[in-house]
């Protein structure tokens, strides 16, 4: 009995090991561009930034509140805990839209984001270019040739 009690310690703290090694989604800087949405997201392991023509999100910690890797439109929303006064959104979302297009798409709080689909009004999308990561495989991050 003493065994697989041990056993099964190890194996949690070896889950939370892992977990917190992980590096965060999608970690990279995506260029953004157009004629309002000009400047870049900028993802870390422990800030995310989305600087804009209309909105200066400054390195902020976040939290990562929803994502799917694996599925057929690929995305990750992170929420900023942090926000300067510059800053219009409490959520970024990095999403798949449809081919080879990527978007960072704004929220202004998580309620929004929450009902994202049933009010387009309540968000802000900025194309994004192809860019290297350091955790994340997604066209969005690969290096083209």
């Amino acid at each position: 009995m003493k065994t697989i009690l041990s056993g099964c310690i190890a194996t949690l703290v070896l889950s939370f090991a892992s977990t917190s090694l992980a590096g965060p989604p999608c970690a990279g800087s995506y260029p953004s561009w157009g004629r309002a949405c000009y400047g870049s997201v900028e993802i870390t392991a422990r800030s995310i930034a989305w600087r804009a023509q209309f909105s200066n999100c400054k390195a902020s910690p976040y939290e990562v509140i929803a994502s799917d890797l694996q599925g057929e439109k690929p995305f990750v929303a992170y929420r900023f805990k942090k926000r300067n006064k510059a800053c219009l959104y409490e959520v970024v979302e990095i999403a798949k839209q449809g081919g080879d297009h990527w978007a960072a798409i704004g929220y202004r709080s998580v309620e929004d984001y929450n009902q994202r689909h049933d009010d387009p009004g309540s968000s802000d999308y900025c194309p994004l270019g192809p860019m290297p990561s350091q955790s994340c495989n997604l066209p969005l991050v690969r290096d083209r040739k």
